[in-house]
């Protein structure tokens, strides 16, 4: 699965064993297929060749001696994966519920039950992210997000905050310690600050296919306007990194905080076996037009401040307004 949508590939068949302690084996063939699959599908052919030989070394010399349960099996392949990388969207899980839906027959495939992360009933649980929404002293919105989780399902939330917010004199949209997520419907949020269809990302993939990335045309709310500041810290990644980078780049809002996780890349997920899946980096974001992107850099504050002083800095900017 990548957040922006989901891709099904070929089942790759591994040898599964009831016992349960892994076998010699099965650690092998589970190896052999996620550094196959990083060979063939990473977004950066080299690097992904690299990641995929490393990978394959590191189980030559013992890395996976300890593994005797699948669980066990994930935590160290994910672990060897990210140090060899340094790509925090390349990781392997044991979760057989989701690898039995990425091998669901594409007939028995719809909208809402292709990703279980926008419309499967802990999306609702958490309220798609919106973890609070209030009007702080001086007529200042606050929005505070968890994750990025905007679907059909979630508009009438989004749609709700906003109008809660939207007389505001300015607007803090809180990022810290979002992990990312993401919007099968496009960038709707960044696009209650632009204008209609205006560029955000380019999205390259290995292929060489080019995919941009514009604000949605259907978007009909009123757009807010007024000055917006959004704190982020060294745990705001991935799509949450990706709202902050458009708006900054757009010049739409003031980023206050610490430098951002770096996590640019879109990933996909492969199964591997009827116990793991392995996310892969399919796509790389940049500005349009350019090579600027935020992968292992991290979108960059325009204020920065020692974690905890952030809305001071923000309270005494819009003061200044």
């Amino acid at each position: 699965m990548k957040k922006w949508g989901i891709l099904f590939i070929t089942f790759l068949s591994t040898a599964l064993s009831t016992h349960a302690q892994l076998s010699k084996k099965e650690i092998a063939t589970a190896v052999d297929t996620i550094a196959a699959i990083i060979r063939r599908s990473y977004v950066h052919e080299d690097k992904g060749a690299q990641i995929a030989a490393a990978f394959k070394a590191a189980h030559q010399y013992g890395s996976f001696n300890t593994a005797t349960t699948w669980k066990g099996f994930d935590s160290l392949a994910t672990q060897l994966l990210r140090s060899i990388s340094h790509d925090g969207h390349l990781y392997v899980r044991n979760d057989p519920a989701t690898v039995k839906t990425l091998l669901a027959p594409p007939d028995n495939i719809t909208k809402e039950t292709e990703d279980d992360f926008y419309y499967g009933p802990a999306a609702s649980e958490k309220n798609y992210g919106f973890r609070e929404v209030r009007i702080l002293d001086n007529n200042i919105g606050y929005i505070k997000l968890s994750e990025i989780n905007i679907s059909g399902k979630s508009l009438p939330v989004l749609y709700a905050a906003m109008q809660f917010v939207a007389h505001t004199r300015a607007l803090i949209i809180d990022l810290q310690g979002n992990g990312g997520g993401g919007s099968d419907i496009g960038p709707v949020i960044e696009s209650f600050f632009l204008k209609n269809n205006t560029p955000l990302l380019q999205m390259k993939s290995r292929n060489g296919a080019t995919e941009n990335i514009k604000t949605v045309s259907w978007l009909t709310q009123e757009k807010y306007t007024a000055p917006v500041f959004i704190m982020i810290n060294n745990r705001t990644a991935s799509a949450a990194e990706a709202l902050a980078f458009c708006l900054q780049s757009q010049k739409r809002a003031t980023i206050v905080g610490q430098p951002s996780a770096g996590g640019a890349n879109m990933n996909e997920w492969f199964p591997v076996n009827e116990q793991l899946y392995v996310s892969v980096s399919v796509a790389s974001p940049t500005l349009p037009g350019t090579t600027i992107t935020w992968e292992q850099k991290g979108v960059q504050p325009d204020e920065v401040t020692e974690p905890g002083k952030e809305m001071e800095k923000i309270r005494a900017a819009a003061g200044s307004m």
